[in-house]
């Protein structure tokens, strides 16, 4: 129970902060610990939040096939580490109470792989400089 309130609280405090779409030096040395991604073409939103923990990240994502509630698409938390491209933990919103395993081959954890894969070389790319890499 406790591990599902950590996860929910990390969603909920990460999708409060965004980035700044035009990024200074001081951005790209100070910044590259929290922020969000969107990916409009892609129907992608991620948010994320650094761990402080080799190069991991939480990330809250929104993709194609997340889960829509009340209108809204629901969004998952992956634990993604960004130097192996990993997603090494998380919680795939689905439409039933059943938990799914990261591990489980299915479309929709492809799909939440791309997302992992979109995020770390965006984040790569915005932030060079950041001391994980």
């Amino acid at each position: 129970m406790l591990s599902k309130v950590l996860g929910f609280s990390l969603i909920l405090s990460s999708l409060a902060i965004s980035v700044n779409a035009q990024v200074t030096e001081k951005d790209v040395t100070d910044n590259w610990q929290r922020g969000a991604f969107q990916w409009p073409t892609k129907k992608q939103y991620a948010s994320f939040k650094f761990l402080g923990k080799n190069s991991e990240f939480a990330v809250a994502f929104i993709y194609p096939s997340s889960f829509i509630q009340w209108d809204d698409r629901m969004p998952s938390l992956a634990m993604v580490d960004c130097k192996s491209f990993e997603m090494i933990g998380g919680w795939l919103v689905t439409d039933s109470t059943d938990e799914k395993l990261v591990k489980d081959p299915t479309k929709q954890i492809e799909e939440a792989q791309q997302v992992v894969n979109d995020f770390c070389t965006t984040h790569r790319n915005l932030f060079p400089k950041a001391a994980i890499y």
